[in-house]
């Protein structure tokens, strides 16, 4: 997995790299610069056929700039430098690359708002944009030259190539906060960041590339970088692998608790995927009048019928039906379809605090627990809450809007103060541990913001847990699954037909890849 890093982090590394390991600054730079340069030649057709226009600021990025455009010179490539100030005004490391670039007689023009319009020629012949202007330590909306300069690039209508961050994005969350550049391709220096990751500041990004500028990996090791980014190696490792000689009890028996009258297809997709992703017995747990038709979809999973209101909701009647057969379940998914009509709040009250299994609980099972959210601290086994932004406003008392505007701190502080694993979903998904650590989801689309994926989501990390995988690994690896089965549908299909029933018919698919 990926480490994922704030600019404090970033600079705590590079100056390690710099004191402690003896790599001089100059150096680091030389490798961004070539490294951005190779990615480019890589990713963009004929670049040798195509004039490039980079636009250096006056610090460490604009730096970058300079050695980026010195190696696409000695490869053939014509490019011109807009220096966003004087050279004399560059230090350090940033001005002795811009020395080099000087003697080898690479076209550099100085920049001021004075003279930028008479640069809009430049612009408008070029056909790639290196953004080299800031970098990941941008604490304050861009203003001035820089802000016009902004508006020209993305107005210019060019390829833009952005040096680790696209300038005017902060790099510790998904805000922004002013004038930015809209990247089609981002060179992460080193480790990503935050910003690359989280939305809307995501969106800006393009497709992203982290390169290697040979910081040691003693300096990354010795920061405790509490979030992380999942891979398909980290996935691959955590799913559950079978022997030959096994059968459907070694493989864990699952619990699905949910329905009411009008809503009995919700657990019935979370129990078909709690099947897909493994589980050998899938029992459905559902009010009496959903019972019929769960009978017979899925064919694979049992069910049982239990006592309900008037309104065809779970009612406490319900309760010692329920908890004989809890017992023995490996894992117990709540919420699908549920309903949150008082006396199914009433029965989880009584019901959930007996439960010793790992649990998932997601949709009405947590609007259920934001009307009771005492029930969260009497909980026994391992538990998995799996909230859209709403639903952890309910549960948190916290508003959307400052919900989406800073997940990680949201799911991460959720995750502690009820030592929970906090599912928080949206692009991308986030999983909270209760010691701080949260790890991000790459795949998924916005065609899985439709009914029954989150039906689905549930069932597959319950599917999981009954094959014997903590917590952290079922979580993250359920929510990689569904999101890349939803990839592979719309890879297809396309997005806007995608249904909870095509995730969980692609789901194989998925488990397939990651496994090959």
């Amino acid at each position: 997995m990926l480490k994922i890093v704030t600019a404090s982090e970033m600079q705590d590394i590079d100056q390690s790299a710099i004191k402690k390991y003896r790599i001089p600054g100059l150096v680091l730079m030389e490798n961004a610069g070539h490294g951005v340069a190779s990615l480019m030649h890589r990713k963009i057709t004929n670049l040798n056929t195509k004039k490039v226009m980079v636009i250096a600021g006056k610090g460490n990025n604009g730096g970058d700039g300079f050695v980026i455009a010195r190696h696409l010179h000695n490869s053939g490539v014509k490019v011109e430098i807009l220096l966003l100030g004087k050279r004399s005004q560059l230090k350090s490391d940033a001005r002795t690359h811009a020395d080099i670039a000087f003697k080898m007689e690479l076209a550099i023009h100085e920049v001021s708002e004075s003279n930028l319009n008479s640069n809009n020629h430049s612009l408008r012949h070029c056909h790639v944009i290196v953004d080299a202007i800031f970098g990941t330590g941008l604490t304050k909306p861009a203003g001035g030259l820089y802000q016009k300069v902004i508006k020209k690039i993305n107005s210019a209508g060019k390829f833009v190539v952005s040096v680790d961050i696209p300038s005017g994005i902060p790099s510790d969350s998904g805000q922004l906060m002013g004038p930015h550049v809209q990247a089609h391709l981002t060179a992460a220096l080193g480790l990503m960041k935050r910003s690359h990751l989280l939305y809307p500041a995501a969106g800006a990004m393009g497709e992203v590339a982290v390169l290697d500028i040979s910081i040691p990996s003693q300096a990354v090791a010795s920061q405790k970088i509490k979030i992380k980014l999942l891979e398909e190696p980290d996935i691959q490792a955590w799913l559950p692998k079978r022997a030959a000689n096994t059968h459907k009890g070694d493989y864990g028996h699952t619990l699905v608790v949910g329905g009411s009258r009008g809503k009995g297809g919700a657990a019935g997709l979370a129990a078909l995927a709690a099947l897909k992703a493994g589980a050998g017995l899938v029992t459905l747990a559902v009010p009496e009048s959903c019972h019929h038709s769960l009978e017979f979809n899925p064919l694979e999973a049992m069910s049982v019928p239990l006592a309900e209101t008037k309104s065809g909701n779970l009612s406490l009647q319900a309760l010692d039906t329920l908890i004989e057969h809890t017992q023995g379940k490996s894992s117990l998914a709540i919420g699908p379809g549920l309903s949150t009509e008082a006396a199914t709040i009433d029965l989880l009250r009584h019901y959930l605090p007996q439960v010793e299994c790992p649990m998932v609980i997601d949709a009405d099972g947590l609007n259920c627990l934001a009307q009771e959210t005492t029930i969260l601290s009497e909980l026994q086994g391992p538990i998995i809450l799996t909230p859209h932004p709403k639903e952890l406003s309910r549960l948190s008392g916290s508003p959307v809007k400052e919900i989406l505007e800073h997940r990680l701190e949201a799911a991460a502080d959720f995750a502690q103060t009820h030592s929970v694993i906090l599912l928080l979903k949206g692009a991308h998904t986030l999983i909270a541990h209760p010691d701080g650590n949260v790890w991000i989801n790459p795949t998924g689309n916005p065609g899985m913001a439709t009914a029954g994926s989150g039906d689905v989501l549930t069932g597959i990390i319950a599917g999981l847990l009954s094959q014997g995988l903590e917590a952290i690994p079922a979580a993250a690896t359920g929510a990689y699954l569904h999101g890349l089965a939803g990839d592979l549908y719309a890879a297809q299909y396309g997005e806007a037909s995608l249904t909870g029933g095509d995730l969980v018919a692609n789901l194989a698919k998925s488990i397939q890849q990651v496994i090959n």
